[in-house]
């Protein structure tokens, strides 16, 4: 039985280094995840103002000649930065299919850990009938050993009774000592409930 409950105690260990480290994993994916978001906020910051500029020239455009001239200026601008534009998009679909594996992952892990927590809980349960059944194998040995002691004192007895007929022995109990020369009834020891 001692082994079957180290086991256990083994098993319950390894489960609770276990869930330590998918724990880690959890926190670390959580912070990458994060990091992800803000870098998406950041494109999109980015993305936002020209977005505005960009509607700012085409409605610039149709007014003045002079502003014609400074359209095409504008124009080769807005190229690049339709251009930069198309690479942060790029790069920002790119965040967010990494940020959508990243998700599926965690939601993964999120599952083993459900699934391992579980499984820790049924261990605990099974851990707590055994401790119960020990602690009932135990009341069973030491009820079993005052029984064998009680049958042996009785039988003791009688081996003196058969001896020697007409001694009595009343005084005679499991419950007395000898102190100077008299049977005394023994004091049993208090013990604090704690």
């Amino acid at each position: 039985m001692a082994k079957q409950a180290q086991r256990f105690f083994i098993q319950e260990a390894d489960l609770i280094e276990e869930m330590g480290v998918l724990r880690k994993a959890e926190l670390e994916a959580n912070m990458r995840l994060q990091d992800e978001g803000q870098k998406y906020t950041t494109l999109l910051a980015k993305v936002v103002p020209l977005r505005a500029e960009i509607a700012e020239l085409k409605d610039a455009a149709p007014t003045t000649q002079a502003k014609m001239t400074n359209l095409d200026e504008r124009s080769v601008t807005r190229e690049k930065a339709k251009e930069e534009l198309a690479a942060q998009t790029e790069a920002l679909e790119k965040v967010k299919i990494e940020l959508d594996e990243r998700a599926k992952s965690f939601e993964q892990t999120k599952q083993e850990l459900s699934q391992k927590t579980e499984a820790l809980v049924q261990a605990e349960k099974e851990m707590a009938a055994q401790a119960e059944g020990f602690k009932k194998v135990e009341t069973e040995l030491i009820d079993d050993a005052a029984n064998a002691y009680a049958v042996g004192f009785e039988d003791a007895l009688a081996q003196v009774v058969c001896k020697h007929p007409k001694m009595d022995t009343l005084p005679f109990a499991t419950a007395n000592h000898v102190v100077e020369g008299e049977i005394v009834p023994r004091s049993l020891p208090h013990h604090d409930a704690a």
